[in-house]
């Protein structure tokens, strides 16, 4: 397997500088081959495992006194992932994943979201294929096989929790992305395929270290046909049946996070801590 000597992006925060990190991922999981098509799908596969968790985003903001210095790259997400089990928010990881596929000579570039909290809260990632075609990533919001961009007309895939359905606006410059579950249609996110520099990525990823979200844990994943989400103390489990909602007790919640997702405990223990003590909200602030 070749690696493109020449990257697309430049900035730190879109490129694995790190040729080890990025050959002991490749190897974790047996990413290999020259197909660009069977290259994405390993490595989007790959990605499934990595976990959405803000509680490493909320101890680098805690430990430095910018944004712009939170931020973290990929070779820290890869390597922290294949150390502790650690993964990060959408920016980070859709940050990784071009980084990747940029690495493996596969065009891919950020592209941002406007959520009903304010624009540009959200991110994914758009690959151009060899033949012009377009795919679309969310890592960030479980969607890590990648699809096509509608153009004209509404797609719609199934998970084994939910029905995803994109719709194309604007003439298929935006793309409107709702969930429907039991029949209620809710839309969820706003998508503008515009690729964005890496310049204008990064200052909304810092802009992401002011969100509500860094006052609690927040992690999300795919397991066993059920989609789990915890917030705070409350951990929600769908399945295409029903929703249960449980309320973790501090200890509950630490074994969930360290036990069942597998991020390394002292992590966890230091993470809930800041937590405690109110400072991830104010570190970055004062």
């Amino acid at each position: 397997m070749k690696l493109r000597a020449e990257r697309l992006h430049d900035a730190p925060w879109l490129r694995i500088q790190d040729e080890a990190t990025l050959h002991a991922f490749l190897s974790r999981f047996g990413i290999s081959g020259n197909d660009p098509d069977h290259l994405l799908l390993q490595v989007t596969t790959a990605f499934k495992e990595v976990p959405f968790e803000n509680l490493t985003k909320i101890l680098k903001a805690d430990s430095v006194i910018s944004a712009s210095s939170a931020k973290r790259n990929p070779d820290e997400v890869i390597g922290d992932y294949l150390r502790w089990g650690t993964g990060g928010t959408c920016f980070s990881l859709t940050a990784s994943v071009v980084a990747l596929l940029d690495a493996l000579g596969i065009d891919a570039w950020p592209v941002l979201a406007d959520r009903h909290y304010g624009q540009d809260t959200h991110c994914g990632l758009i690959i151009v294929r060899q033949d012009g075609s377009v795919l679309l990533l969310d890592p960030g919001y479980l969607l890590f096989a990648p699809v096509a961009v509608p153009v004209e007309k509404s797609s719609f895939f199934d998970t084994e929790f939910n029905r995803v359905e994109l719709t194309p606006v604007a003439a298929g410059s935006r793309i409107e992305l709702y969930t429907i579950v039991k029949g209620n249609r809710k839309l969820r996110l706003t998508f503008k395929i515009e690729p964005v520099s890496d310049e204008s990525f990064g200052r909304s990823w810092d802009r992401s270290f002011a969100f509500e979200m860094m006052n609690y844990p927040v992690l999300t994943r795919r397991v066993n046909g059920t989609h789990q989400y915890l917030q705070g103390n409350v951990l929600a489990c769908r399945d295409s049946r029903r929703t249960e909602r449980i309320t973790l007790t501090p200890e509950k919640q630490l074994d969930f996070i360290s036990g069942s997702v597998n991020i390394n405990r002292d992590i966890v223990v230091q993470a809930l801590e800041v937590i405690r003590h109110g400072r991830a909200a104010a570190s970055l602030t004062r």
